[in-house]
Formats: C-alpha cells, sequence, structure tokens
C-alpha cells in the first residue's frame, strides 16, 4: 500500500484529557524516560506524514508535545474534557474545526502503546479491500465467563453443568480500543465510530494492552523490560 495514497485519504485523531483518576498525568506518564503518548507517535509516524496527525486536549503537555514534534494540535473546549464527556463529541469537535477533512479518520488512543504499525496498516488494508464503513480492532480468546446478578451467578460464555474443554469453547471477541477506523461523513449522520457495514481486525492479546489502572502501567513496563 503507497504511503501518500494512505496519506490522501486518512487523517489520525489522538484524543487526550488532562489529567487522570487512576494514573496522574498518565498519557505523560514516563516509561524508559519517554512519555506514554511518544509509543503511539513512534508507530504511527512510519506510517503518516505529520501534517495528518491531530491531537486534541486542553492539556498545555500535549500541546507542547504536537509543538516539539510538528503535529497539528486541536485546542479542546473544557465542556468537552469532562468525565462524562464522550470521545463522538471530540471527534465532531474536530472536525468542525479542521472544516476541510479527510475521506476516512482513524481513532487511536495514546492508552495503547503496544500497537505497532503493522497493526495499524493491517486495519487499513482491511477496511479498504471488504469496503467498510467502519472497523475496530479486538484479541480473541476462550473465555469461562460469568456475570453476577444481585447475590446469583450466571454463566455466560459457557455451561457450567456440561462444561466443555476450553479448545472446544467458541472463541470470545474482545475490544481492545487500539483502533477503530470510520468513514467521516457517515460519522457525521450517526455520531458513532462504530456504525454501516463494519468488521472487526484481530490484534495479538499481548498488543493489545490498554492503560487503565496502574497493574496495566506495570504490565507494560515488565514487557519492555
Amino acid at each position: 500500500m503507497i504511503k501518500k495514497k494512505i496519506n490522501k485519504k486518512f487523517v489520525v485523531f489522538i484524543p487526550l484529557i488532562k489529567g487522570s483518576k487512576r494514573i496522574k498525568n498518565k498519557n505523560f506518564a514516563l516509561i524508559n524516560n519517554k512519555p506514554l503518548l511518544h509509543y503511539t507517535y513512534k508507530e504511527i509516524t512510519k506510517i503518516f506524514d505529520k501534517k495528518n496527525i491531530f491531537i486534541s486536549s486542553n492539556d498545555p503537555k500535549a500541546k507542547k508535545f504536537s509543538k516539539k514534534y510538528k503535529l497539528q494540535f486541536i485546542n479542546r473546549p473544557k465542556s468537552l474534557c469532562m468525565d462524562e464527556s464522550k470521545t463522538e463529541d471530540a471527534i465532531l469537535h474536530f472536525i468542525k474545526e479542521k472544516k476541510i477533512i479527510s475521506e476516512n479518520i482513524i481513532l487511536l488512543q495514546a492508552t495503547s502503546p503496544m500497537r505497532t504499525s503493522k497493526d495499524i496498516l493491517g486495519c487499513i488494508e482491511k477496511f479498504i479491500n471488504l469496503k467498510l464503513d467502519s472497523i475496530f480492532s479486538i484479541y480473541k480468546e476462550k473465555n469461562f465467563l460469568w456475570r453476577k446478578n444481585k447475590k446469583k451467578l450466571h454463566s455466560i460464555s459457557f455451561n457450567y453443568k456440561n462444561r466443555k474443554r476450553a479448545q472446544d469453547m467458541d472463541d470470545i471477541y474482545h475490544e481492545n480500543g487500539a483502533i477503530f477506523i470510520f468513514k467521516t461523513n457517515k460519522f457525521i449522520k450517526f455520531k458513532n465510530r462504530i456504525f454501516g457495514k463494519f468488521d472487526f481486525f484481530e490484534m495479538k492479546k499481548s498488543n493489545s494492552i490498554d492503560i487503565d489502572g496502574k497493574k496495566d502501567l506495570k504490565k507494560f513496563i515488565n514487557y519492555l523490560k
């Protein structure tokens, strides 16, 4: 796939919010002397020109990072940076601010530092080849899942009264939050990142780490060691 062609039809959107409840300044937490955001930056710049990479944030550190590495910065209003704010609203703000936008948007979270350029390219290729409206990344495994309803437990991915061997169970697909791609014009209509004709792109579980809490951060640090 030609890099020039990709840059013509896609832009990258990276949403960041200042602060974090579980990890202080999570997006800029230093791992091997590099902020968490750097790991996404390192992989995406293997594919995209910097003029096509947009960071949307209310964080001065994100603005400084964007300026240092010559990325595009969208100053997100405080009203879209609350705990209850949706990423979809930040995307709509981005589209409005940019005014002229690419045919497709790639949404990448900085909290997925193990996602590689190969993962992103594979997802783009599937999106194009299947002529999809949207696509999202997953990893799969076989899980014995339970749900607790008040005080009662329910097995939901298997029948505990007739337990199968793990290898005979159906795969469970986990949305890992690493990559979302969608058509811009249809996103404006549906205001959702998954719509129309959609499919998933499978990633390795080891590449699907999502840094949500301190345990996830420690897991990532140990992996790098």
